[in-house]
């Protein structure tokens, strides 16, 4: 069995050798060079290893940043009815940031899609996501123009909105940013994901079963004033907003009222209007439309062009006046706020505006929206989003290196280097004493006040993450695609590989850019590829020595890091066990005392090898009578 297994190694042996593939050459699995020139843009972060040479040694390139990776950015406008049009305020300033986002992208290498969304009674997507470089002219365009239509349900739009992103696979969640700009005034909402139709709901009060209860028997048509109907038709005075004695109700919860004057210095301590309150009040009014025995929902009707100037809609439906009853406005900033907190939970930044056309301040009801994404706070400018969007690779960034388990970092200033585009930096050695005595500090691109613009730090045998050998590149200044960065060193192979064959190594572990922007924000984490190279050892042959005493017994040939008994060498096989007058054959060992490892026919040899006979010695010789004759134990009893 055994020579048959040997002739068909042999055969795929001699055919690789045929075909040239056991050459002892290597050969790397990924392109040997990177394009990083001015004028082309980094597609995406990219490692690459070159052949082994003669020395063992591969020349590893790290290039970053990528702009289909850590920089690709969606940018969604989400406005109400009348868009971008004012010439000042925060419009103004939006089409300011879509120029800049353009220009900067274009001259950069930066891949940005722009979408925008209108909001009227129904969302409408009024631009699909697309590149802001290209369809430029379109978009800024589509920013400034209105979208005819009735109502306001900013529900429908930030549906849109999502759809939008969601669907955009090729994009991080922490690099896809919305642009709310509204003046927080919605009372209109959908159903199941469809924006395209929308829902309210009406206490009408001439349509009550007994309408001489209600001394306020305007017909508001579930519009925005809806709410006036419980609060006209009811006492006010029905519930407090926890630890005060303002009654609670949505005109105070909103601040646009309140019952004194928070700017007198006699009520700086009393309590002022916050999302705290407004949230206590959506809270109550969720809980309300939870509330099965009551199926709120059921008064819910669709909002029209023939159904909004009635109050009930063409059906007559109307929500009786209860404190507990949900107005239309409740149920919109809920399920807006869903919606919102929906794509905060799914990593996306959501950037808020306020601007003031209506006679209606929603502002506390924006503020609310951003509790989780911003503190409560309503974006101002669009200077931080523009960093945020702009410089997603920044100072603090930093590129973690893993060196692959066989190989070393060649230590040596002199085979380093990192490119920015088409500009080489030397590396210098920085002295730094909280190394060790086998770790190094390098330096790329010197600054007048002494500082670097990149740095390395290699460390043979990091103590604080599991002694592993690894680089760490820390980026100390802003890079884009157009001016990617590509840091250049070598390994060498030190585990080489003794059985014969063709090996596949990985030239590192791992490798990831951890990318922070300019306003000092974590991105998330963009591993490289892992570069491989080849090693064929070639077929070689190892002596095994079998010693009997003093005497040299045998010898047999055996292919390198294989066994005698399973190698292709038909004609070597493992000797006979020897004799010794006294003593029975025991095993063959590594060391002449026997204290050393057994050897046998299924022992791996990586190099010429010595191996002894043991004995252990037979017993005495025992001889019984039997039958007058002499009968013996052991064979070689002679009497």
């Amino acid at each position: 069995m055994k020579s048959l297994v040997k002739k068909i190694t042999n055969l795929l042996v001699a055919t690789l050798v045929t075909f040239g593939v056991m050459n002892g050459t290597t050969q790397a699995f990924a392109d040997d060079t990177v394009a990083t020139g001015q004028h082309e843009a980094l597609a995406k972060n990219n490692k690459t290893a070159t052949k082994l040479d003669s020395q063992l040694t591969t020349n590893i390139s790290l290039s970053f940043p990528g702009k289909e990776d850590v920089l690709a950015q969606d940018v969604v406008f989400v406005l109400d009815k009348s868009g971008a049009s004012d010439e000042k305020d925060i419009h103004a300033q939006a089409r300011q940031f879509l120029t800049d986002i353009k220009q900067q992208a274009d001259e950069k290498g930066l891949n940005i899609k722009v979408g925008i969304v209108n909001f009227y009674y129904a969302g409408k997507i009024h631009q699909e996501l697309t590149d802001v470089v290209k369809n430029y002219d379109d978009i800024q365009k589509k920013l400034k123009s209105s979208v005819l239509g009735f109502g306001t349900n900013m529900h429908a739009g930030l549906l849109a909105a999502k759809k939008m992103l969601d669907e955009d696979a090729t994009v991080a969640a922490k690099n896809k940013h919305i642009i709310l700009i509204s003046d927080g005034a919605t009372y209109l909402y959908s159903k199941n994901n469809d924006f395209k139709t929308a829902y309210t709901r009406s206490f009408n009060p001439t349509k009550q079963k007994d309408p001489s209860k209600y001394g306020d028997k305007r017909d508001l048509q579930g519009g925005i004033w809806e709410y006036q109907s419980r609060e006209y038709n009811l006492k006010n005075d029905w519930k407090k907003f926890e630890g005060t004695d303002v009654n609670f109700i949505f005109s105070y919860a909103m601040g646009g009222a309140w019952p004194w004057d928070t700017n007198k210095p006699e009520n700086k301590d009393k309590p002022k209007p916050s999302i705290k309150y407004l949230g206590e009040y959506l809270d109550f009014y969720r809980q309300q439309e939870q509330d099965t025995s009551k199926n709120w929902a059921q008064y819910d009707y669709a909002y029209t062009f023939f159904s909004r100037k009635k109050g009930g809609g063409s059906r007559g439906i109307v929500v009786p006046i209860e404190n507990n009853a949900p107005a239309n406005i409740d149920i919109a900033f809920i399920k807006a706020d869903e919606v919102f907190q929906e794509m905060v939970n799914a990593g996306y930044q959501m950037n808020v505006y306020y601007k003031n056309k209506a006679d209606f301040n929603g502002s506390l009801f924006l503020k609310y929206l951003a509790r989780k994404s911003n503190n409560g706070e309503l974006n101002t400018n669009f200077e931080q989003l523009k960093k945020e969007v702009l410089e997603k690779v920044s100072k603090g960034s930093t590129v973690g290196d893993y060196v692959g388990k066989d190989f070393d970092f060649v230590n040596n200033d002199k085979e380093l280097s990192l490119k920015v585009a088409d500009e080489t930096l030397n590396a210098e050695k920085i002295t730094d004493t909280t190394l060790g005595k086998d770790d190094a500090h390098f330096g790329f691109g010197k600054k007048a006040d002494g500082t670097y613009s990149f740095e390395l730090i290699y460390k043979k045998a990091d103590a604080q993450d599991g002694n592993k050998e690894k680089l760490i590149l820390k980026i100390n200044e802003t890079v884009y695609p157009k001016t990617a960065v590509t840091l250049n060193y070598k390994e060498k192979l030190v585990n080489v590989p003794t059985q014969a064959g063709t090996h596949v190594l990985n030239t590192n572990e791992s490798a990831t850019l951890k990318p922070v922007d300019a306003n000092g924000k974590n991105g998330d984490a963009v591993d490289f590829p892992v570069p491989q190279v080849e090693y064929v050892a070639k077929v070689t042959n190892s002596t095994v020595t079998f010693m009997n005493g003093t005497k040299n017994y045998a010898s047999a040939k055996v292919e390198t890091g294989k066994a005698i008994d399973t190698d292709a060498l038909t004609d070597q096989s493992m000797p006979q066990d020897p004799m010794k007058a006294g003593y029975a054959f025991k095993e063959w060992n590594t060391k002449e005392d026997g204290t050393g490892t057994a050897f046998t026919g299924d022992t791996i040899v990586n190099s010429d090898i010595t191996v002894y006979a043991i004995y252990t010695k037979k017993p005495d010789s025992v001889t019984e009578k039997k039958d007058s004759k002499c009968f013996c134990k052991e064979s070689w009893c002679t009497s």
